[in-house]
């Protein structure tokens, strides 16, 4: 009987074991499979560029650009400064690109510029392409640190150095020498083309695309699509990927900054109640910081991941294109880095903190101020809810800072006929690389165009390596002279493509 028992329980086993080898062998069968559908990578190739371009003589018109001190501060600090430069600016453009300022009509709304360059077919949508004038200051104490003065427009080592040269004057002027060119040769667009130069984006932009894009709603304006910063091309964009890829952002985080104002008992500090406003704010601060929000991979990240999985090595290749069995391996990866973890979900950023006015004195109130850049999963509303639930104290009252919040944006698509035309713009511009979507953690004037727009995107039709981020908005920004006359090819290609 014994023997029995235990010649069925042997048997048991075998069979669950031979049961668990069979599916290991169909998950490594499936695995292997779904690699090797993947493919190689198409072969590179670019088409003739639209015309031959001196990038030195574009370069030159950059450095000027950066010379004028279009700085927004905020909270209309130094207004007067920023605006008599973007008056001398909008004179010097005047001048520069005479064919240009012939051939479309310019509006000035506040102290941005809309150009309407009339194309040969009204009955088609127009679209819009983008750049903001304004930049961001110098932090104080930072100038030294440069490698060239950050606003004396220097030409030098194959860059052209100074503020704004990336963000975002590098589009401005390669754009505005891209419709110079054009112009000059005679050239009317089978669509109409416009132009809006912001003067405020760096500071939300209401004043100006804000403004802008209100007065086109109310005269029914509607584009086809949308071009602004945002993405770019990324040299070595991932762990074994040697090819470059252009990133061209689909859509953008959105932005709401909150208020948390805990209140407790005042008083002397050397009779300290239990009530205090600032260990009640710190407790409310660490209680958001703790109780992060939903995180994964999106859709644009699977559709990025499918683009870079046929240039990497095989087991890289093996790991993204099997998501349905590694992607809480990649996410886990993906978290681990500060830059692709904000992709991942809405993320806290605890950025001010206030309370007290002397230091024996206990402050009835201690107010800080969280930033919240929102995933396409969220909305304000129910990051608002849920910052309310994890603090759970009626004594701390949330606010959201109305005038600086917007939801995340939806999502364009790559491939729709707008998103093929763009994106075929970019491969015969540079030499046939592949272009992947990205959704930008950052705020861009395109999103002032959302209502009226059937596609929105952002590009900086620029290359880029991680050393390069850091200069935007940091210090020694600067842009290479050898990526001017292809940005500038690029914007003729998309203006003389257009059906």
């Amino acid at each position: 009987m014994g023997g029995d028992i235990g010649d069925r329980k042997g048997n048991s086993v075998k069979r669950i074991l031979i049961g668990v080898a069979a599916v290991v062998v169909i998950v490594v069968a499936i695995v292997l499979v779904r690699t090797a559908l993947v493919g190689a990578p198409p072969p590179l190739e670019a088409s003739p560029p639209p015309i031959s371009v001196n990038s030195m003589d574009v370069a030159k018109h950059l450095a000027a650009a950066i010379r004028f001190k279009t700085i927004s501060y905020g909270n209309g600090v130094h207004d007067d400064q920023k605006n008599a430069q973007l008056d001398a600016f909008r004179t010097w453009m005047e001048q520069t690109y005479p064919a240009f300022h012939h051939a479309a009509t310019r509006e000035i709304i506040g102290k941005s510029l809309l150009f309407t360059w009339k194309g040969k077919n009204p009955n088609e949508k127009p679209i819009l392409l983008m750049a903001h004038m304004d930049v961001v200051p110098v932090v104080p104490g930072t100038a030294k640190d440069w490698a060239h003065d950050p606003f004396r427009g220097d030409i030098a080592d194959g860059f052209v150095w100074g503020r704004g040269a990336i963000d975002d004057k590098g589009c401005l002027i390669t754009l505005l020498d891209a419709a110079e060119r054009l112009a000059q040769s005679g050239f009317t667009p089978e669509r109409t083309i416009m132009f809006a130069f912001g003067q405020d984006e760096e500071v939300g932009g209401r004043q100006g695309n804000g403004q802008i894009a209100k007065i086109l709603a109310a005269r029914h304006v509607h584009f086809a699509w949308v071009l602004d910063e945002g993405g770019a091309i990324f040299n070595e964009p991932f762990p074994g990927v040697q090819q470059s890829v252009a990133f061209m952002a689909v859509a953008e985080k959105g932005y709401l900054t909150l208020q948390l104002i805990a209140h407790g008992t005042g008083g002397h500090s050397s009779r300290p109640t239990h009530d205090l406003a600032i260990a009640r704010l710190s407790d409310a601060v660490l209680k958001v910081v703790n109780h992060p929000f939903a995180s994964g991979i999106d859709d644009v990240q699977r559709e990025q991941f499918s683009v870079l999985a046929p240039y990497m090595p095989f087991f890289q290749k093996m790991i993204l294109s099997n998501l349905w069995l590694t992607g809480p391996i990649v996410a886990g990866m993906l978290e681990r880095n500060p830059e692709t973890a904000a992709m991942m979900h809405t993320t806290i950023a605890p950025t001010m903190i206030s309370g007290g006015v002397k230091d024996n004195v206990l402050p009835p109130d201690a107010t800080a101020t969280i930033n919240f850049r929102l995933h396409q999963r969220d909305t304000i509303q129910s990051v608002i809810a849920h910052v309310r639930k994890v603090i759970d104290d009626p004594r701390v009252d949330v606010r959201a800072l109305t005038e600086t919040q917007d939801e995340a944006s939806k999502v364009s698509d790559l491939h729709d006929a707008n998103g093929k035309f763009v994106v075929a713009a970019i491969r015969d511009t540079f030499n046939g690389i592949p272009v992947a979507p990205l959704v930008t953690t950052g705020a861009t004037d395109s999103r002032h165009y959302l209502p009226i727009a059937d596609d929105v995107y952002r590009l900086d039709p620029f290359h880029m390596g991680p050393e390069d981020m850091s200069r935007i908005h940091g210090t020694n920004e600067r842009l290479a002279i050898g990526d001017i006359g292809p940005a500038v090819a690029f914007y003729m290609r998309l203006m003389q493509n257009l059906k």
